[in-house]
């Protein structure tokens, strides 16, 4: 298929397609933002998430101060899953296991999310008693 200039229709499209990623790279299309990152795959890899045992699941909850069900609110699964976790009948996978982890380590940043910010308040008057007793707005 030709142009009335002699070129093809293809060739054409595919010159301004080419000078359009141009602009896009350089920044000059209106309207279009290019996001650069820091850390790439080429340069970093995440940690797989460990696996927990019944008793590691349990410890955590227990340190937690919580209930199966709260706990289960807590990382978005059953109560019955709680349960199976910690008797043993089922394992967390994926990223469920990266959830615990994070329960393990930086506990406050699921308690927050189910208490509400002030959750802080509560650890400074002697959480997590304080927290059961006082169901945050």
């Amino acid at each position: 298929m030709a142009n009335d200039q002699g070129g093809s229709a293809f060739g054409d499209a595919l010159i301004g397609a080419l000078e359009e990623a141009v602009a896009f790279e350089r920044g000059e299309l209106p309207g279009v933002r290019v996001d650069r990152v820091d850390i790439t795959a080429r340069h970093a890899r995440a940690t797989p998430a460990p696996a927990y045992d019944a008793e590691q699941i349990r410890a955590i909850r227990r340190r937690l101060s919580l209930s199966q069900p709260v706990f289960a609110e807590m990382l978005n699964v059953s109560a019955s899953t709680i349960r199976a976790w910690e008797q043993g009948a089922r394992e967390p996978d994926g990223p469920t296991r990266r959830l615990l982890q994070v329960a393990d380590l930086h506990p406050e940043a699921l308690t927050d999310a189910v208490y509400g910010t002030r959750a802080t308040e509560y650890r400074q008057q002697g959480w997590p008693r304080m927290v059961a007793e006082h169901r945050i707005p």
